[in-house]
């Protein structure tokens, strides 16, 4: 719903259902990464608590993948999955029984982490999802390392890539995932921002303490947190609009890029939120938030004399608005146009038009005049006012 001046209301006015998010931390827990997954644990219930109440109506759920590396270099695991879960303490829990340990070569099998984190997780199709890899060390292959002591130098031995696991994630779930990879060591600075610039939108983080990273985790939480909450203006002003109005117009009245409305549509339309892509009208003029204020017209008109006429306009979008003014004189001999002109209204702007209008009539004595403006093929003012020609 707008209100007069154009602005969403977004929540108050349309029950929007609670928004599901799905976040899966893969992590390397090989020895070095002892520090770093301590810090989680120690700041999991308030980045949690943090997310929850700066997004309203939000259900996380945490999964986690913990790696290490393919025998020989590894004889424990290659990886342990615990699936999604709602419940924070139980979450916590299970970060705090990750033991990290020592493994092998240099390389990790990351490559296998993000596999099973797509394959393995239970993945919620009407959830918006964060795969977060975070690890201090490269994948296997030469692709993504130049180390000596790399024990697979051809690749992950069971035949995984990590561009092409984070790849398919995006084919899998378009654009309702998003991928960040956390660096704790610049040893992986290359190989990991190979991975999170493999697909649009991928991010990569630097971290060089552990510290750090819970506070890389809170800021991309939180910039999913602003992106859903950008999903539920747009999600708002389509059913405000009955999921019809002009992908332009819409974007400059929800201070959106086009392309940026465009993805959110998209992700509405993947996580079942909406039924079908728009179609495309005009905005309403409510919608725009115009306003028009007609002028007064003379008790008496000079016929052939022009006289002024003046009409303020108020346009609060951020597009150029084309109305159009239709002027008009009814007397005993009938119907006289006297202008009939598109003007065009400024964005964020408060304009007053000055018309010359020049009544074209023989006719004397009492006559009516109307005035129209129109926004496309709706009226928006109309005025008829009583005057006397001479």
């Amino acid at each position: 719903m707008l209100n007069c001046s154009g602005e969403l209301l977004v929540l108050e006015r349309i029950h929007l259902p609670s928004t599901k998010l799905d976040v899966a931390f893969i992590v390397d827990t090989t020895g070095s990464m002892k520090d770093d997954i301590r810090a989680v644990k120690d700041s999991l219930f308030d980045i949690v608590d943090h997310i929850t109440k700066r997004t309203r109506n939000l259900e996380i759920r945490f999964g986690v993948v913990s790696y290490r590396d393919h025998p020989p270099q590894d004889r424990t695991y290659v990886t342990r999955v615990a699936d999604f879960d709602s419940r924070v303490k139980r979450v916590h829990k299970l970060i705090s029984s990750l033991k990290p340990s020592e493994g092998g070569d240099t390389p990790e099998a990351v490559a296998d982490g993000l596999h099973d984190a797509r394959e393995k997780l239970s993945w919620e199709m009407d959830a918006y999802k964060v795969v977060l890899l975070v690890g201090d060390a490269p994948p296997h292959g030469r692709d993504y390392n130049t180390l000596s002591d790399d024990y697979f130098p051809d690749g992950c031995p069971a035949g995984h890539d990590p561009v092409n696991e984070v790849q398919e994630f995006r084919r899998e779930f378009g654009s309702t995932v998003f991928i960040f990879v956390c660096g704790c060591n610049p040893l992986v600075e290359t190989s990991f921002r190979k991975i999170a610039s493999s697909v649009d939108g991928g991010q990569y983080y630097s971290l060089l303490e552990a510290r750090e990273l819970p506070e890389a985790i809170l800021r991309i939480l939180e910039n999913v947190g602003d992106l859903i909450q950008g999903d539920r203006k747009v999600l708002a002003f389509y059913e405000a609009n009955d999921g019809s109005f002009d992908m332009a117009e819409a974007a400059s009245t929800l201070g959106m890029e086009l392309r940026e409305l465009k993805t959110s549509l998209s992700r509405l339309l993947e996580l079942g939120r909406i039924a079908r892509w728009p179609k495309g009208r005009p905005l309403s003029p409510a919608s725009m938030g115009l306003e028009v204020e007609l002028g007064r017209v003379p008790n008496n008109i000079v016929a052939g004399k022009a006289f002024n006429y003046s009409i303020r306009v108020k346009n609060p979008s951020q597009t150029v608005v084309a109305i159009r003014v239709i002027a008009s004189l009814v007397t005993d001999e009938g119907v006289s146009e006297v202008t009939n002109e598109r003007h065009d209204i400024g964005p964020k702007s408060n304009s007053v038009l000055e018309l010359q209008l020049v009544p074209m009539t023989e006719a004397k004595g009492k006559a009516s005049f109307r005035i129209e403006v129109l926004y496309g093929s709706r009226s928006i003012a109309t005025d008829i006012v009583q005057t006397r020609i001479y």
